[in-house]
C-alpha cells in the first residue's frame, strides 16, 4: 500500500499526540493544508503573522511540555519566524518547524523565494535537514521530534519542497522514538551529598528543565528533604511557591542589588536544570566563568554544556527531574543553626523586594507598581501569566507571587512581540483557566494583530498593555550612557483600546490606579477576549529607578 507524502506527514503529527499546529498558510506546502482538512485529530490555528505563530508555538510547549509545531512557506515565510527559532534556542524550548521548499528540480536555479536552510539555521537550530523522497519522510519526522526534545531541547527545521509532497510512497509505518531518561549514578549522587553536608550556604538555581508538573514536585521535596534554598533562572519564578521559605529569588535582568548581595554570599550552588547562561548568572559574574567562587555543582542532560564555560566541582550530564529522584532517596544530612539563619535571610531579602508602598498617579501616568500590587491580590491561584520582553516585566517580576499553579511563561531571550501569541496558544491549550498577558506598547504593536486569531478561535486571555508610549529599555539605557539625548524610542502609538475593540476584544482604559481593579476583576469574571490599557508613567521607568534619577546619575555625553 502507498500514500501519499503529505498525508503521511500528518499521520506522523498524530502519532506523536500533536493537538495543535500553528502557522500562516503558504502555496509551498498546500498538500499538507489539503490533508489536514480531512481528520480533525490536530487543530490547525491560522496566524496573522509567522513571528506570532512561532511565539504561539513556543507558548504551547512550555505550558504542556511537548513540542511546539511550526508551520510556514519558503523563503519570506520561514524568515519571518525566525525570531521564534532563535527564541527557541535560547529558551531551551522544543520546536519542530515544517517549513515549504521549492521544487526540487529548481533548487540550484536560484528558484522563487529559496533559502539554502542548513546555511542559514544551521547555528540556530539543532537540526536542519531537506526531504528529498517521500520514503525518507516519517524517519525524518520522528527523528526530528526526538532531536527537539532530548540532550538541550530546541527547534528543528524540516524542508518540505513542494512536489515531494505529492509523491506516493510505501506505507511501512511511523515510529516515535522514545528515550529512557538518564539519572545520576551513586558515587556522584554520594558526592553531592556529601557536598550539601559540608556546606554552610548553600544554593539551588533552578532552570526551565524542571517547569514540569514533576519537575517541581521533585525540587521541591528534593529542597525541603535537605533544606535548600531555591533561586530559580529568568522567566521560571514559578518552579517553587514564591510564599514559601525557602523561595531565594529570581535571578533576573539587572537584579537587585539587594538580593545580588545576598546570593553570591553562598558556599555551594548547585545548578539543576538550567544551562546558567548570561542573564541568570549576571553576566557571566554568579556563579563567575571561568572559576566560581562556590563549589559548583551542575545537573543538565546535555555533556556539551556542563562545565562548557566554567569549571565544575562535579559536572553531571544527566535527566535533571530523574536525578532529582535519585537524590530524594538519599538521606539528608542535619542542618546547622548556621544554614537556618542563611535560608532565612535569604527569603527575609526576597519579601522585601516584593513590598510596594503606593505611588501617587504622576503627571505623565500610572506607577506600574501600583498595577501590580492590584494584580497579586487579585489573580487567582491557577492563573497563567505570559509576560513579553520590556521594563515593565521588572515590576511583574518584582512584584508577583509565582507558584507551580501561578505559572510564568515568558521569553529569556528577551525577544518582544512573545506575550500576546503565547497568552493565545496558553488560552487554546488551558482554555479553563485564566490567562493573563502583560505586555508593553512595542511589544504589542509587534504582534497584537494575534487578537484577531484569538476571537477566530475563541481564546480568552486577558491582555495588559503598559502604554508609555516609549521603547523603555532602550530609553533606560540612553538616559544611564547619554543623558538628557534620547534617541529613537519615543512612539507615537494607536487608540490601542479601539484597535483590540475592532478584533472583538471588550476593553478597559486605566487613567488612574484606582481604575486598574475594578478593570480586572471585570475582565476575570467576564471569560471573555479582554484588554485592559494602562496609561503609564515613563519617568518611573523600572523597579529600580525613574528617568530623573538617572539623568542626574548619569554619565555625560
Amino acid at each position: 500500500m502507498t500514500i501519499r507524502a503529505a498525508d503521511l506527514l500528518v499521520e506522523c503529527l498524530i502519532a506523536h499526540h500533536v493537538k495543535r499546529v500553528y502557522c500562516v498558510p503558504g502555496e509551498s506546502y498546500l498538500s499538507v493544508l489539503d490533508s489536514l482538512h480531512d481528520q480533525s485529530a490536530v487543530e490547525v490555528v491560522t496566524c496573522r503573522h509567522e513571528g506570532g505563530a512561532g511565539f504561539m508555538a513556543l507558548g504551547h510547549a512550555r505550558l504542556t511540555g511537548t513540542p511546539g509545531v511550526l508551520m510556514v512557506s519558503r523563503g519570506p515565510g520561514c524568515m519571518n519566524a525566525a525570531i521564534a527559532i532563535h527564541s527557541a534556542q535560547q529558551d531551551a524550548c522544543p520546536l519542530v518547524v515544517l517549513v515549504g521548499q521549492a521544487e526540487r528540480e529548481n533548487l540550484q536555479r536560484e528558484a522563487f523565494q529559496h533559502i539554502h536552510y542548513e546555511r542559514m539555521f544551521s547555528d540556530m537550530a539543532k537540526w536542519v535537514v531537506e526531504v528529498e523522497h517521500a520514503e525518507q519522510l516519517a524517519d525524518t519526522l520522528c527523528t526530528a521530534f526526538y532531536l527537539a526534545q532530548s540532550g538541550t531541547p530546541g527547534p528543528v527545521i524540516i524542508s518540505l519542497p513542494e512536489d515531494m509532497l505529492e509523491d506516493h510512497c510505501p506505507h511501512t509505518g511511523v515510529f516515535p522514538r522514545h528515550s529512557q531518561p538518564s539519572t545520576l549514578g551513586a558515587l556522584d549522587s554520594d558526592a553531592i551529598v556529601q557536598a550539601i553536608s559540608q556546606a554552610e550556604r548553600p544554593l539551588i538555581i533552578a532552570g526551565g528543565l524542571l517547569k514540569s508538573d514533576a519537575g517541581k514536585q521533585a525540587l521541591l521535596s528534593f529542597a525541603e528533604r535537605f533544606s535548600l534554598p531555591v533561586a530559580t533562572s529568568v522567566r521560571h519564578a514559578d518552579l517553587i511557591p514564591n510564599d514559601h521559605p525557602l523561595f531565594a529569588g529570581h535571578l533576573v535582568y539587572g537584579l537587585p542589588a539587594a538580593l545580588k548581595e545576598s546570593v553570591t554570599r553562598s558556599d555551594l550552588i548547585l545548578a539543576i536544570g538550567t544551562r546558567l547562561g548570561d542573564v541568570t548568572s549576571q553576566s557571566f559574574h554568579f556563579p563567575a566563568a571561568p572559576k566560581a567562587a562556590q563549589t559548583l555543582i551542575h545537573i543538565w542532560p546535555d555533556s556539551t554544556v556542563v562545565s562548557r564555560y566554567r569549571q565544575t566541582d562535579i559536572a553531571v550530564a544527566a535527566d535533571p527531574v530523574a536525578s532529582l529522584h535519585t537524590l530524594n532517596q538519599a538521606t539528608a544530612p542535619a542542618v546547622s543553626a548556621t544554614r537556618q539563619d542563611w535560608i532565612a535571610s535569604l527569603h527575609r531579602t526576597t519579601v522585601e523586594l516584593r513590598d510596594w508602598t503606593p505611588v501617587a498617579d504622576q503627571a505623565d501616568g500610572v506607577v506600574f507598581g501600583n498595577i501590580m500590587a492590584h494584580a497579586d491580590a487579585l489573580l487567582p491561584d491557577d492563573a497563567i501569566i505570559c509576560l513579553d520582553a520590556g521594563n515593565f516585566g521588572g515590576w511583574v517580576q518584582r512584584q508577583l507571587r509565582f507558584s507551580p499553579t501561578r505559572q510564568l511563561i515568558g521569553p529569556s531571550s528577551g525577544a518582544m512581540g512573545y506575550g500576546v501569541p503565547s497568552a493565545v496558544a496558553c488560552s487554546l491549550a488551558q482554555p479553563t483557566r485564566p490567562v493573563v498577558c502583560f505586555v508593553g506598547d512595542g511589544g504589542f504593536m509587534m504582534t497584537g494583530t494575534e487578537l484577531a486569531t484569538a476571537a477566530q478561535y475563541g481564546a480568552t486571555p486577558i491582555v495588559i498593555i503598559s502604554d508609555n508610549a516609549c521603547y523603555g529599555t532602550i530609553r533606560m539605557h540612553q538616559e544611564k550612557h547619554f543623558p538628557h539625548r534620547p534617541s529613537a524610542t519615543a512612539l507615537h502609538n494607536p487608540n490601542f483600546a479601539q484597535l483590540a475593540a475592532a478584533c472583538g476584544a471588550q476593553t478597559f482604559t486605566v487613567q488612574h490606579s484606582d481604575e486598574f481593579a475594578p478593570a480586572l476583576h471585570a475582565a476575570l469574571q467576564s471569560k471573555q477576549l479582554c484588554v485592559i490599557v494602562v496609561r503609564t508613567s515613563l519617568n518611573y521607568i523600572s523597579p529600580n529607578a525613574t528617568i530623573a534619577a538617572l539623568q542626574q546619575s548619569g554619565i555625560p555625553a
